[in-house]
């Protein structure tokens, strides 16, 4: 039993919205990509253990634990009523050495070590089971989702915790037979008790140097032309309704100003005025909290992103986005 879902995390959310409105540069390009290939390395993991079996676990996916003070990310625990196994997922690709302690891809050192980081990993959650006096077993593996990864060591320590892509699938198999009653059950709520969000998520556009506006779903560009309840992409052909856009622009306003109220004058400045007052605020009311204090108004996005507000209200919509030819 998946507890929790795999999501598009916010840095990752940050980078795509900000991609979309200004030229990245060369730091942000790099972390875009690394954000990027750290996230399809968890979805091809999710996507094989899913295929594996696990309705007779609990499972949690990118969570951030705090135990004895410090927060720990984990990108997946699975829990049994034997305990907890870690799995940390590296979406490595190329020829890896590691000897001495320390990885190397060609003649350059990595910075960061996953085996200290499966070790402090599991670490943390040691500490969690003296807090609550528990007696389960914790491991862990490091998992290399990566068909593309290669590894050269002779560390026998190291080969004892690391799955490779070739043995994923059998590695993932074992869980399927794990029994989940009412032990697991008991250790998936300590678990629970430790959940925080991000608290590393720090980011925040610069909104003056971004393009306003509105762009398309498709292509990406800003060249939209207007009819009634519909707007279409000048390049691509595609159409969606005004509401997909300005939903679509609620999502990345949360993304790219994390501390910033989201007031209605200042959305209009965001999209450029591009679709009418009266219609931002009805659609702010839509799929946003309002919140009042004093003489301030501003909304809070109700949803995760802008793909499950999407699936939560596009089978209610009357009118329908839809694909069109330019040419």
């Amino acid at each position: 039993m998946i507890l929790n879902e795999r999501f598009i995390g916010g840095e990752l959310a940050y980078y795509r919205a900000l991609k979309k409105r200004i030229v990245l540069s060369g730091q942000d390009a790099k972390s875009l990509t690394v954000q990027e290939k750290g996230f399809a390395g968890e979805c091809e993991y999710d996507r094989v253990f899913d295929e594996a079996g696990h309705s007779s676990v609990f499972v949690f996916r990118d969570i951030y634990l705090r135990i004895d003070g410090k927060t720990v990310q984990y990108d997946c625990l699975i829990v049994n009523d034997d305990g907890i196994v870690v799995n940390e997922i590296k979406n490595y690709s190329g020829l890896y050495r590691y000897e001495a302690g320390k990885w190397f891809i060609g003649k350059s050192e990595v910075s960061e070590d996953a085996l200290s980081q499966l070790r402090r990993a599991i670490g943390r959650l040691v500490k969690m089971r003296y807090e609550v006096r528990g007696a389960f077993d914790i491991s862990g593996k490091i998992i290399f989702p990566n068909i593309e990864f290669r590894l050269q060591s002779s560390d026998e320590e190291l080969w004892n915790n690391i799955v490779m892509r070739a043995g994923l699938r059998n590695y993932l198999m074992q869980f399927k037979n794990m029994y989940a009653g009412r032990v697991a059950e008991n250790i998936a709520e300590v678990i629970r008790q430790h959940i925080i969000p991000n608290p590393f998520l720090d980011k925040s556009a610069d909104f003056d140097s971004l393009r306003k506006g509105l762009y398309c779903g498709g292509c990406g560009r800003f060249e939209l032309e207007t009819n009634h309840f519909y707007m279409t992409c000048q390049k691509c052909g595609k159409t969606e309704k005004k509401e997909t856009h300005v939903l679509r622009a609620i999502s990345d306003y949360k993304s790219l100003f994390l501390n910033d109220k989201l007031t209605k004058q200042r959305f209009m400045e965001f999209i450029d005025y591009k679709v009418s007052e009266r219609t931002v605020f009805r659609l702010l009311n839509k799929y946003c909290n309002q919140i009042t204090k004093g003489k301030w108004t501003y909304y809070e996005f109700r949803y995760r992103d802008f793909d499950e507000a999407y699936q939560v209200h596009e089978i209610l919509n009357r009118y329908k986005d839809k694909i069109t030819n330019s040419n």
